[in-house]
């Protein structure tokens, strides 16, 4: 029973990587801003993949005792870092003036929370990278 729910659960992460990806059409590139465009696009899928693998492996190879382990600072960072490169992603067609600065910006945002997720979750002792 557990190895099906492993299973649904890497389909169910699978299909919101590919709808995610979807959306954001990373090969569709505006030319008058094509490096900002890549830049965030591909910040933003490399976000979500590592996110979706790190609740995966949160999920099943996680401590048991993981209320005691995360302090409430780090569950709200984790939080925060859940919502602000979707919003960004989101929001990105309603800045028409400063898009390109946009963009760079919240791929700079997108690598940092990549990379703040992974060092927190490298801090558990089960958890390698």
């Amino acid at each position: 029973m557990e190895t099906v729910f492993h299973f649904l659960l890497m389909i169910v992460f699978l299909i919101i990587y590919v709808l995610a990806f979807i959306i954001v059409k990373p090969f569709l590139l505006n030319y008058k801003r094509l490096v900002s465009t890549i830049s965030l696009k591909i910040s933003y899928l490399i976000y979500l993949a590592t996110l979706l693998v790190c609740v995966y492996l949160f999920m099943f190879y996680g401590p048991s005792d993981i209320e005691n382990q995360l302090s409430e600072v780090f569950f709200f960072g984790l939080l925060i870092c859940l919502f602000i490169p979707n919003l960004g992603i989101l929001f990105r067609r309603n800045f028409k003036k400063y898009r390109e600065l946009y963009n760079y910006i919240f791929s700079v945002i997108n690598l940092i929370i990549t990379f703040f997720v992974i060092f927190k979750l490298d801090q558990f002792d089960w958890f390698i990278f």
